[in-house]
């Protein structure tokens, strides 16, 4: 073989070798079109999963404002008793505050009130001058809360047997047993007392004070009326109680006075 030929030959192959070496390298880098590239999918949100985002932490996160103050309640006025609004339109008098009644006697009456303990000594419900006067509330009393320890009524002992006269007959064992409580409706309600002391007294006894300090003053008060009662009962007297105080003129002089007790019904 000449050194031609031979030379030939080894160009050949250099060229082929290099032809082999960039198809190899064009299969290795093989270019992506643009329509391939897939766009990121925006998702619509998941119902009912909370997405909890985070805050950043230099960011000043406000404070709950204090809840506001609850209204004021203002109580609504009660409805009145129908008794108490029918006498108060009877008798076109609003200082009507109550009605007693001891059944079987003839205490039956409206309880009047006002700024003292005079007036209705020697006025009528319509307001007339008159010696048999009204049966009357302690001006310190209030009918309305009904919360006082101590509420007091008064009225005439009248000859003619109207008023408080009748009160003078609890003396008797058998009236005392047999008349054992006093109805009285207040403003807004209808309250029952039962008796547990009657006794005569003078002036000089102080038994109108409506309310106490303490409890135990006024149970020591209270076990003092039942110690003073002409007859016994068998209530059990407790610091917790309310009373209700009939008093009316005695029978010996303007200084006497003839009692009833009540304690207002559990």
């Amino acid at each position: 073989m000449s050194k031609k030929i031979l030379l030939i030959c080894i160009c050949l192959f250099f060229i082929a070798l290099t032809v082999l070496l960039i198809v190899f390298y064009d299969s290795r880098t093989v270019e992506v079109p643009e329509t391939a590239v897939r766009e990121p999918i925006e998702r619509a949100p998941v119902v009912g999963v909370e997405t909890v985002v985070s805050e950043p932490t230099d960011i000043e996160v406000p404070t709950r404002e204090e809840e506001p103050e609850p209204e004021e309640y203002i109580p609504q006025p009660a409805q009145l008793v129908p008794r108490i609004a029918q006498l108060r339109e009877e008798y076109d008098n609003p200082d009507i505050v109550g009605f007693i009644e001891i059944t079987g006697t003839n205490i039956s009456y409206p309880v009047a009130q006002t700024g003292n303990n005079v007036f209705y000594l020697y006025h009528d419900l319509h307001w007339n001058a008159s010696s048999a006067g009204a049966v009357f509330l302690d001006y310190e009393n209030d009918l309305y809360a009904l919360a006082d320890d101590n509420t007091i009524i008064y009225g005439h002992n009248m000859r003619n047997g109207s008023k408080f006269h009748n009160i003078r007959h609890f003396h008797g064992e058998d009236f005392f047993r047999t008349h054992t409580y006093i109805l009285l409706d207040t403003p807004y309600q209808e309250t029952v007392w039962d008796i547990f002391s009657f006794f005569h007294t003078t002036t000089a006894f102080d038994y109108l004070t409506t309310n106490f300090h303490n409890r135990d003053a006024f149970y020591a008060f209270i076990l003092e009326l039942q110690g003073m009662s002409h007859h016994t009962t068998d209530i059990v007297l407790s610091p917790e109680d309310q009373i209700l105080i009939l008093s009316t003129c005695g029978v010996m002089g303007n200084d006497n006075r003839y009692v009833v007790v009540a304690r207002l019904r559990r």
